[in-house]
């Protein structure tokens, strides 16, 4: 998808347009690239590294970022970080990055990339930090994505984490997020389910929902005796050849599609946390709409939702008349539509632009 607005391109752009370097950190990689004001992303610049075993300290953290920064954002005043953790009303501050720096509270990530970029170039720059579950949401209401006629919507990421917060259009078409810390990820569904995790807590839906967890669900199933059978006949066993253990997420995208009973019985199994995590949205926000995104959502595409949704639809919804039930979830719980390695990205872009465009008007 390349950039570009051909023949009716303003000679003399305004301040907030073109294109801009952002960046998204995630549990297990770093990815940048320069994205435009209409949310397109210039391919020929984008990268992702892994990242796993390189940041220990907040210095690795900084220094990681500082460098993007300074080697392909020299003549950029403003930056955007999506990164996987609660983030400060201000978007200054990470209130805890859970998948990599989980001992860590309150990391003024700002300031310190601000701080480091200054001291390397002698340059003032302004960095914000975005929760990448507000980035996805911001990325699913714009013109590309699956809710860009929704005005209240929740992206539900499950990829290394499960992770969502809700966002709101309001009529001058900015997008605000004031319940960015209610991260959907980290609530409790299930008493009985009181496995700890990176956030502190224990027993949080992302423990039974995420890609992570439900790959791994389904590595200690291929390895219990009493799973042997179904897990030799499935065709991750016979076709794939995979060995007990070995599952990746990518093989549970392409069993699911191939409509394997030994991992669609697992993607039920965890569709009825999410089922009931969506039940408590939709009562609490009947107006609100759910998309999934991130790259096990997309991959398993629409086998998991459905069993979301025949799970949604064997409960009910308070609010919601049982005749009415069908169609209710079948508008409301959507597939995302943008690629999972550019949701964060493209959100993080869109931010940028309200606040560049807040920052011309004001003056």
């Amino acid at each position: 998808m390349a950039t570009g607005r051909g023949a009716g391109q303003r000679a003399h752009p305004l301040p907030w347009e073109g294109l801009r370097l952002v960046l998204d950190m995630g549990g297990t990689c770093i990815r940048y690239g320069h994205v435009d004001d209409h949310g397109m992303l210039d391919l020929t610049g984008c990268r992702a590294e892994k990242i796993a075993r390189e940041i220990s300290t907040l210095r690795d953290l900084c220094d990681m970022v500082a460098q993007r920064i300074t080697t392909l954002g020299r003549h950029q005043a403003n930056f955007v970080l999506s990164i996987a953790g609660p983030v400060s009303a201000d978007n200054r501050i990470v209130r805890k990055y859970t998948n990599v720096l989980p001992d860590e509270a309150d990391i003024p990530v700002a300031d310190m990339v601000e701080n480091a970029v200054k001291e390397r170039t002698g340059r003032d720059v302004r960095v914000y930090v975005i929760k990448d579950a507000v980035a996805s949401t911001i990325a699913e209401m714009g013109p590309e994505g699956a809710a860009a006629d929704r005005d209240e919507v929740i992206a539900l990421i499950l990829g290394t984490g499960t992770g969502g917060a809700p966002c709101r259009r309001l009529a001058t078409g900015e997008i605000v997020f004031p319940d960015a810390l209610a991260d959907l990820g980290h609530h409790q569904v299930d008493v009985n389910c009181t496995e700890p995790c990176n956030c502190g807590g224990s027993g949080c839906v992302e423990r039974q929902t995420s890609g992570t967890a439900i790959v791994a669900s389904l590595n200690r199933r291929s390895r219990d005796a009493s799973f042997a059978e179904p897990y030799h006949a499935s065709r991750l066993f016979r076709e794939r050849g995979i060995l007990p253990g070995a599952i990746t997420g990518e093989d549970v995208s392409w069993a699911a599609a191939s409509g394997d009973s030994f991992v669609i019985d697992a993607l039920h199994d965890a569709a009825k946390p999410l089922s009931v995590l969506l039940r408590n949205v939709f009562t609490s926000h009947p107006v609100m709409t759910v998309v999934f995104v991130g790259g096990f959502a997309l991959g398993t595409g629409h086998v998991l939702i459905d069993l979301v949704r025949e799970a949604l639809c064997e409960s009910g919804i308070p609010f919601v008349r049982r005749a009415d039930v069908d169609r209710f979830v079948e508008t409301r719980i959507l597939l995302g539509t943008i690629p999972a390695d550019r949701t964060n990205l493209i959100g993080a872009r869109l931010f940028l632009l309200q606040e560049e465009r807040r920052g011309a008007v004001s003056r």
